[in-house]
C-alpha cells in the first residue's frame, strides 16, 4: 500500500519512507449511537446511528544515505502538512490496484530529533470530517450532463403555420438518470455554466428539492453547488453566494442505485444544462 499526503509519498522504497503496521483509521469509522435505558422498564432502546469523523494514525520511518538527505526529507514531509483550511489530500494505492482519495486535516505530528541522523521516526494523526473514502481508480470524478426537461412534439417556425418547412418534430429533452454504484449515499458537485435564474435541482429518488432564490446571473457566470454535508457551499465565479440559498432548500445526495435528477430555472432564455460530478464511496478499506 502506498499513501500520498498531497505530493509526499509514504511507504515506498524510492522515497525511503516506510509505514509501520498497523495502519489505523482506514477501516469503518467510529459509530455514534443514540441509545439509553428504558425508565421503569426492562431493557434499553437503540435509536439513530451515524458514522463519526475518520481518524487516521500513521507511524513510520524515514531513512537516508546522508545527513543532508535526511534533513531534506524531514522538511518535505512537514511541508506536506498544511493547517486548516487547506486540506491534506490523502491518496491511497492499495495492493489490489484500487485507488482511493479523501481530504483530511492534520491533528498532530511528532518526529523527534535523535542521535542517529540517518533514520527518523514519525507519528502523524489526521482527521477527515467526511468519513467516506472515495474511489479514485478512474483518476477523476464521474460526471453526467443534466438537462432541463423540455417536452417534445410539433414545433412551428412561423406564427402562421403552413405545410412544408414551417414546422418540424422534436423529441425534447428528458431528465438525467444517474446510477450510484456505491452502497452508501454520495454527495455531488453541480456546475451551471452560463445565464441562470433561480435554478432548481431535484432528486426524484428522494423527493428533495434544492434551489436558489432571488438569483440571476449573466452568460459569463459559473455557478457551483457542493451538496456534501461538510461543504454545503454555493459559489459564483469562485466567490460565495450562499446568501441566496433559502431556508427550505434541501441538500441532497445520490442514494445507492438510480437517481433521476431534474434541472429547472426561472427563465426560458437560461442555459438548459448543468454538469454533475461525483465519486463512488466506501466506508472502509
Amino acid at each position: 500500500m502506498k499513501i500520498w499526503l498531497n505530493d509526499y509519498l509514504l511507504n515506498d522504497q524510492s522515497n525511503r519512507t516506510y509505514l509501520k503496521e498497523p495502519i489505523e483509521g482506514l477501516e469503518l469509522p467510529g459509530i455514534r449511537t443514540s441509545d439509553g435505558q428504558r425508565s421503569g422498564q426492562h431493557g434499553s432502546y437503540t435509536g439513530a446511528q451515524f458514522y463519526d469523523a475518520r481518524f487516521l494514525t500513521l507511524n513510520g520511518h524515514i531513512f537516508a544515505a546522508t545527513i543532508a538527505e535526511a534533513k531534506q526529507k524531514r522538511r518535505e514531509i512537514q511541508n506536506a502538512l498544511p493547517l486548516y483550511p487547506t486540506p491534506i489530500v490523502v491518496r491511497i494505492e492499495d495492493d489490489d490496484g484500487y485507488v482511493y482519495v479523501f481530504n483530511a486535516q492534520v491533528r498532530d505530528f511528532k518526529m523527534p530529533l535523535t542521535q542517529s541522523n540517518f533514520k527518523h521516526i514519525f507519528k502523524l494523526e489526521l482527521k477527515a470530517d467526511d468519513p467516506t473514502i472515495y474511489d479514485d481508480t478512474a483518476g477523476e470524478a464521474l460526471s453526467a450532463t443534466v438537462y432541463k426537461a423540455i417536452s417534445g412534439g410539433m414545433q412551428f417556425t412561423t406564427t402562421s403555420p403552413q405545410f412544408g418547412s414551417s414546422f418540424y418534430f422534436t423529441s425534447g429533452q428528458t431528465s438525467a438518470s444517474i446510477v450510484n454504484d456505491s452502497a452508501i449515499t454520495v454527495y455531488p458537485v453541480i456546475k451551471i455554466t452560463g445565464k441562470t435564474t433561480n435554478p432548481t435541482l431535484t432528486n426524484l429518488a428522494t423527493g428533495q428539492v434544492w434551489s436558489l432564490a432571488g438569483y440571476s446571473v449573466a452568460a459569463d457566470s459559473v455557478t457551483k453547488i457542493d451538496m456534501s454535508p461538510q461543504g454545503h457551499a454555493v459559489t459564483l465565479n469562485d466567490g460565495s453566494v450562499f446568501s441566496y440559498v433559502p431556508l427550505d432548500a434541501e441538500w441532497w445526495g445520490l442514494i445507492p442505485g438510480p437517481n433521476v435528477i431534474v434541472f429547472d430555472s426561472g427563465s426560458g432564455s437560461d442555459v438548459s444544462t448543468a454538469e454533475i460530478f461525483w465519486r463512488p464511496g466506501i466506508m472502509g478499506i
